[in-house]
């Protein structure tokens, strides 16, 4: 069996960076990774400029590069996620200046798009905790604009939103159709049980964490799905998500308990990662 993972993050300052992650990975069969960039502070870039973020794009374009070394389809993302927008108030950003940021930045994104150093955005959305209404508009504001960037040049983009099941998929399906940007290019990132049942009936592309991934959420003849480790590669805070080849282990034993077929494992880790982030099949 092929494993791919549709949404991790890789940080070579303080983790172990694309090369070791992605040579474990492919030991254990694993065949596709969708890298997704960080906030700046993550890589020890705490001012909040357009500098930091050029910096971001050169640190994501040579991890890819060092995980297709290894012989691994990679996809790579880069976003404005809405924790940033949190973390720079908290700094005492406010939201003129944060405004002026969003755009520098979208250049920076607009610009590695059209280089072909990126292959879509994310993440972006909404926050999935509590925060001021004024950061919730502004974040849902980043989102909006990004999901035209996103129609504009024709690239998937990732989404991180709360999870309100019907409520969050209906949101923003609303959104895309509006913007008229197409659905089978938008990814609603790290999707519970409930949502995912939303996202299927209102035709959402959707990534499951594998830490979720238990036998109810498998047991469902899913289309729309896709497997998502959100690594951190932070060892400060191993227990925030799952690593890669968590996946590989965790399916092999769902795959041997029955609880899925071959047929159903290979949709979600082959068929719908060829179909939704358009790379070549293995």
């Amino acid at each position: 069996m092929l494993y791919s993972d549709a949404h991790l993050h890789v940080n070579p300052v303080k983790g172990l960076g694309g090369e070791k992650v992605a040579k474990k990975f492919k030991s254990l069969g694993g065949w596709f990774i969708s890298i997704v960039s960080l906030p700046p502070y993550h890589y020890g870039y705490v001012e909040p400029s357009v500098a930091s973020y050029s910096k971001v794009l050169e640190i994501l374009v040579r991890e890819a590069s060092r995980a297709r070394e290894q012989r691994l389809e990679v996809a790579v993302f880069m976003g404005f996620h809405p924790a940033e927008i949190d973390n720079y108030y908290k700094q005492g950003v406010k939201a003129e200046r944060l405004v002026k940021l969003v755009d520098e930045v979208f250049k920076v994104i607009e610009d590695a798009l059209k280089a072909g150093l990126i292959d879509g955005i994310g993440e972006v959305g909404r926050q999935h905790y509590g925060t001021s209404t004024e950061r919730l508009v502004l974040a849902e504001a980043v989102m909006v604009r990004a999901l035209a960037l996103a129609r504009d040049y024709g690239v998937p983009i990732q989404l991180h939103t709360e999870q309100a099941g019907l409520a969050t998929v209906y949101s923003v399906k609303t959104l895309v159709n509006q913007l008229k940007t197409p659905v089978n290019r938008v990814i609603l990132h790290h999707v519970g049980l409930e949502t995912a049942l939303w996202a299927e009936r209102l035709a959402v592309p959707f990534t499951a964490p594998i830490k979720s991934f238990d036998e109810k959420y498998a047991s469902y003849r899913w289309t729309l799905c896709m497997i998502e480790s959100d690594f951190i590669d932070d060892p400060n805070r191993p227990g925030v998500s799952a690593y890669p080849w968590e996946i590989p282990e965790k399916l092999n034993r769902l795959l041997e308990s029955g609880v899925i077929s071959e047929e159903q494992l290979y949709r979600i880790m082959v068929d719908n990662i060829v179909r939704f982030f358009e790379v070549s099949p293995p």
